[in-house]
Order: C-alpha cells, then sequence, then structure tokens
C-alpha cells in the first residue's frame, strides 16, 4: 500500500511538473513579408530576417526582436555612431581648451598684454632683419660699384661669389621679414579667438580659475 502510495506521488509530481513546463512556455511571432503572420515555439524560419515578437503562454507580450540590419542599415548605423563620436571628441576638446584658457588668463587685459608682447617679438625680429637688408643693400651697391671695372671683362671668382652670397643673404633676411609678419598675423588672430572666446565664457557665467600667487 505504501508502495502505490509512493507511485501515485510520484505520477502526481511528474505531472505537475510537465504541466508547470507547459505553462511557462514562450512562442514566437511575427508577419511575413507576403502578409501571412507564423507562430511557434522557436523563432519560425520565416522570422530570421523580420521583425517578431516573444509571447508568454498567457498571451503577455514579453520582447519585440528587432529585423537583422541590412548592410546599408549597419553602413548608416556606423556612420551615426562614427560623427556623434567625433561630436563629442569636439565638445571635450573645447572643454579642454575652454578650462585652459580660464587657468591661463585672469581676464581680458592679461590676454592683450599677451598679444602686445607677442607682436613686439616679431617687430624685434623684423627690424633686426630689415637692418640687415639695409647693410646688404649697401654691400650690394659697393660690389655693383666694383664690376664697372669688368664691363668687358670676365668678373673674378671672388667678386661672383661676394655677388651671390649677397644675393642668398638678402633672400634670407626677406624671408625673415616675411615669416615674422605672417606669424604676427596668426599670433594677433589667436589672440582675437582668445579674447573672443574668454568674453563668451564669462557671459555664460564662467570664473578664471584661481591662481596661486608666487611668493616672492
Amino acid at each position: 500500500m505504501a508502495r502505490e502510495d509512493r507511485s501515485v506521488r510520484s505520477t502526481l509530481a511528474l505531472l505537475i511538473l510537465l504541466g508547470s513546463g507547459v505553462a511557462h512556455a514562450d512562442f514566437y511571432k511575427c508577419t511575413t513579408a507576403d502578409g501571412r503572420t507564423v507562430s511557434g515555439d522557436l523563432p519560425p524560419p520565416e522570422c530570421m530576417t523580420r521583425e517578431y515578437r516573444r509571447y508568454g503562454n498567457d498571451g503577455r507580450l514579453l520582447e519585440v526582436i528587432a529585423a537583422p540590419l541590412t548592410p546599408e542599415q549597419k553602413r548608416q548605423r556606423a556612420e551615426e555612431e562614427k560623427r556623434k563620436a567625433e561630436e563629442e571628441e569636439v565638445k571635450r576638446d573645447q572643454s579642454r581648451r575652454d578650462r585652459s584658457l580660464l587657468e591661463t588668463y585672469g581676464s581680458i587685459e592679461e590676454i592683450e598684454a599677451t598679444r602686445k608682447r607677442a607682436a613686439a617679438d616679431r617687430q624685434v625680429l623684423i627690424d633686426r632683419a630689415q637692418k640687415r637688408l639695409d647693410e646688404l643693400k649697401r654691400e650690394r651697391k659697393r660690389l655693383d660699384d666694383e664690376t664697372e671695372f669688368y664691363v668687358k671683362r670676365e668678373l673674378p671668382e671672388k667678386l661672383k661669389r661676394a655677388l651671390a652670397d649677397n644675393n642668398e643673404a638678402v633672400k634670407g633676411q626677406q624671408k625673415v621679414i616675411t615669416d615674422a609678419k605672417a606669424e604676427a598675423h596668426r599670433a594677433d588672430e589667436f589672440y582675437s579667438a582668445q579674447a573672443k572666446r574668454y568674453q563668451e565664457l564669462m557671459d555664460l557665467g564662467a570664473q578664471p580659475v584661481q591662481r596661486l600667487t608666487e611668493k616672492k
């Protein structure tokens, strides 16, 4: 009798387990390209390229599985992700530069003072090169005067080298002046942009980063 009771209990337990398995089974459903609705205990093959849904046995929607992306959609998504990443990097870079600006200068006046010093440094180079040019021009006149003695004769090698050296030296100093003026222009534009951005940050409520005063 005890054996029969155990057998009945085992059978009932098995039925309960089976029933429990059926009760918790999910099913999948999708609409095919031709408009048919298909479903199954596993995602139907027809759903592999379509959006499909997973339901509980009570009909409650549990999950929506998106259709796999086409190659074109994958390309577009990759481009969009790259664009967003680049935009975020631009924002981070701007934030770093703004922080540096507020750490470097305590006021617009400091930026203007730095601009003037940079311009003065370039002007020193220009003045020095111009002075050297004036010396080279005087030297060239002396050399030209000397060549008049050789109108119908071959110039001496020493005089030829002196003329060639003078030409190269003039070109070198002219390049120094041209480069210094270009750099002065770039510096002026740079500090103008710095001052403009600094003022924008002040208008937005930013404050210069407090700097420790050096003890004398």
